[in-house]
């Protein structure tokens, strides 16, 4: 082979190889974005689930006081029989 061919194959491997550089890092910084997008997302999510968790304790709490309240306003069960046996 001589040295002209050997220049010419050389030339197209850079082109090659510049072509795939190029092209790795366009993918690198679309990865870089959905990295990016993803903790977002992430942050997001985490952020729902502290509300949604303190929703949850608020209802959790309300629900307690308002059965307690109601368990409160139920009598007392009196034995009828008790009541008649003093009123003798």
């Amino acid at each position: 082979m001589d040295l002209k061919a050997e220049i010419d194959i050389l030339k197209d491997n850079i082109y090659d190889l510049q072509g795939q550089l190029q092209s790795a890092q366009i993918r690198i910084k679309e990865l870089l974005k959905d990295v990016g997008n993803t903790n977002e997302e992430l942050k997001q999510e985490r952020q729902f689930i502290q509300e949604i968790t303190g929703s949850i304790s608020d209802v959790s709490n309300k629900l307690e006081s308002k059965m307690k309240l109601y368990m409160d306003n139920i009598p007392d069960v009196v034995d009828s029989k008790q009541i008649l046996k003093e009123g003798d």
